[in-house]
């Protein structure tokens, strides 16, 4: 009864986070809904579907090769229904039983004795993809390192992300690291910690990940193409909601610091976060207010989430009486 209040608390509170922060910004003129209705066109609809669809199946191909790399031969149809399930399930169950988990356990059902395997993939995959966003941050960075430098908050962002970027890149050597595996190092480390004995099992799991180091690239390669859509798609919805004035390689940089916010848990699919931290960063790069930001964000959260609807029909399909209390359990 108690785990059950909490949850019921903790998903509350997301939502009312999420809800505030759009209060806020929508009553301060900071997102203003009307931009959005250049948008509802017949062809820029099908546009922003296709780019969005993209990028679902980008980011399921970006784990169907994790996947791979374990020696589970995952179909690519079978590997997109179970991705837009999660997706489905980001948005319909905030704070309850998250996609991924849902897109674990109903993988260990089409491939059963893989729990572990469904489990881990899902982590690296959430890792890897994390890694390519503070990659592609980097790069844009570099590339516009003089108005990077010129901007105080700019500034402390790229020395941020490089610390982000040497953290990611050292943490994943030592996991993928043969010799240190075979020398027990971190193993020795982990005995210490609390909870030793599932640290250890995850361990052990993400280093078999690391036997391939080519899949790793290939991984990474899908992220930042998968990433390029998403960018694609905000530029579009910038320029048809008449934001010209604003470059590419701006977006190109704002769009994976304002995606890592999003990704944290702290509303449902980071409605709210998203546009709090997409209208910051528009604001520090371009030097201006402006409401492309929260614009942008708001048109890709609402076009992904009908987009995610499709998991919605696959679900029903899938679905069995106990799936949800069972998928709990996997959490």
């Amino acid at each position: 009864m108690l785990k059950k209040t909490k949850k019921f608390a903790t998903q509350f509170l997301k939502i009312a986070f999420a809800v505030g922060i759009i209060y806020w910004l929508v009553q301060s003129g900071k997102l203003n809904f009307t931009a959005l209705k250049n948008l509802l066109t017949p062809g820029v609809l099908l546009l922003s579907a296709l780019i969005v669809g993209l990028n679902f199946f980008l980011a399921s191909e970006r784990w169907r090769v994790l996947v791979k790399s374990q020696g589970i031969p995952a179909k690519m149809w079978s590997s997109f229904k179970l991705t837009l399930i999660g997706q489905f399930f980001n948005f319909a169950m905030p704070g309850g039983v998250g996609g991924d988990v849902i897109k674990a356990y109903y993988f260990t059902r089409e491939f059963p004795g893989t729990k572990v395997v469904a489990a881990t993939s899902v982590l690296m995959d959430r890792v890897l993809g994390l890694y390519a966003m503070i990659l592609l941050a980097l790069m844009v960075m570099i590339y516009d390192i003089n108005h990077v430098l010129h901007v105080s908050t700019l500034t402390t962002l790229f020395y941020f992300i490089i610390a982000l970027f040497v953290v990611f890149t050292v943490s994943l050597g030592l996991v993928f690291s043969s010799h240190i595996y075979k020398t027990q190092l971190l193993k020795r480390i982990i005995r210490k910690l609390p909870l030793a004995e599932k640290f250890m099992k995850v361990y052990e799991s993400l280093h078999l990940y690391g036997n391939s180091y080519a899949r790793i690239a290939q991984v990474i390669v899908l992220s930042l193409i998968a990433q390029s859509t998403a960018i694609l798609f905000l530029y579009m919805v910038g320029l048809v909601s008449g934001f010209s004035d604003i470059p590419a390689k701006t977006y190109f940089l704002v769009a994976p610091l304002g995606f890592m916010a999003t990704a944290i848990p702290i509303s449902p699919a980071g409605v709210g976060v998203g546009q709090a931290a997409f209208y910051f960063l528009f604001n520090v790069y371009t030097g201006h207010s402006s409401e492309v930001g929260p614009t942008t964000i708001t048109a890709f959260q609402v076009s992904s989430f009908v987009v995610s609807l499709t998991g919605a029909f696959f679900y029903m399909r899938y679905k069995r009486p106990n799936d949800m209390s069972e998928a709990a359990n996997m959490a």
